[in-house]
């Protein structure tokens, strides 16, 4: 590989460039020529990385923001304003009373809560579940709240 120099050389050969005939100071040529060695980047490195700078600032962005931009709205939507329009486990919470109601009625009767509601272990069991999935959503909310 060519180092600056050559190749400054180089293009001044085939300029036809005659130094000596443009009475120019070689000294200063030289000096001249050594700042380019000062250069921090080669010029390909300065492509690469213009190209790359571009990229981030003109396409990039725009389609990464409107990527972000989607997500916190939905996810604004949701937590501001139920968008989903769930039920939280608030909403469902009396019927644990009742179940639990219905358990100690059954139990006075020497019967099971399912012997009188059929459904009373799974529907008990969906609600600790739900009660579970609330505790997360309302972790998640707050994880959303404090980020943005």
């Amino acid at each position: 590989m060519k180092s600056r120099l050559d190749r400054v050389y180089d293009k001044l050969a085939t300029n036809k460039v005659d130094l000596k005939s443009q009475k120019v100071n070689l000294k200063a040529h030289k000096v001249a020529l050594g700042l380019i060695d000062n250069l921090d980047y080669d010029i390909d490195t300065i492509e690469d990385q213009s190209g790359l700078l571009s990229y981030l600032a003109y396409e990039w962005h725009e389609e990464k923001f409107e990527e972000y931009r989607q997500a916190w709205m939905a996810l604004n939507d949701e937590y501001q304003h139920n968008a989903s329009q769930v039920f939280t486990f608030d909403d469902v919470s009396g019927d644990v009373e009742k179940l639990n109601e219905i358990k100690a009625k059954a139990e006075e009767l020497g019967l099971e809560p399912s012997d009188v509601y059929s459904d009373w272990n799974e529907h008990m069991q969906r609600l600790e579940e739900m009660k579970e999935a609330d505790d997360q959503y309302k972790e998640n909310e707050r994880e959303f709240r404090d980020w943005s």
